[in-house]
């Protein structure tokens, strides 16, 4: 079964994952979708016709999907569940057009895929890095050290990546192979 990551922004990071038994994670394609436009619902529309190329070219069964940011500036705690298990994700809040803009994207992106009827999963940034990093917190860190661990298992993993979007792509397509969702839908398929 094939999941679609997608890293929904403005620059909107894709990531095809043949989650097959023993298929090379190497084998993983990444590419970015540009949101093009002078409004952030321009920009939603460009990213929503891009998407539909996208998924008509390579047909994905499942899709996993960033979850938004969710907080202005400020400290932020918040639980997320994964797989059952609960985990604290704490992180500095973004400023309000960063909210939109990120809102926005993703509600392109569900939109789309709901329209095609495909099945989705939201996921929080601590949850993919779990999944694909083996930890979702690192106190400390900044948003460039993430992306740099990011980058660095995909290169470990020899997953051809040429920017950050395209390696957060990768992680969530990763960690939807852990969702709950996709898990069910394998059960029915098989």
């Amino acid at each position: 079964m094939i999941i679609l990551g997608l890293d929904a922004a403005q620059n909107t990071g894709w990531a095809l994952y043949d989650a097959a038994p023993g298929t090379s994670l190497s084998s993983i394609k990444a590419g970015v979708l540009k949101a093009t436009g002078e409004t952030y619902e321009d920009k939603a529309a460009a990213l929503g016709r891009a998407l539909v190329l996208l998924i008509k070219a390579d047909r994905p069964d499942f899709i996993a999907i960033e979850m938004p940011i969710r907080t202005q500036p400020g400290r932020v705690t918040r639980k997320v569940k994964f797989m059952g298990e609960a985990q604290v994700e704490e992180a500095s809040g973004s400023g309000l057009n960063a909210v939109i803009s990120s809102n926005q994207m993703v509600g392109a992106c569900a939109a789309i895929v709901g329209a095609y009827g495909i099945p989705f999963q939201m996921i929080a940034p601590v949850t993919w890095r779990k999944a694909f990093l083996g930890f979702g917190t690192h106190p400390g860190w900044a948003r460039k050290d993430w992306k740099r661990a990011v980058r660095d298992k995909c290169q470990q993993l020899k997953i051809t990546v040429t920017n950050d979007d395209m390696a957060d792509a990768v992680g969530i397509a990763f960690a939807g192979a852990g969702c709950q969702a996709f898990r069910a839908l394998q059960m029915r398929a098989a």
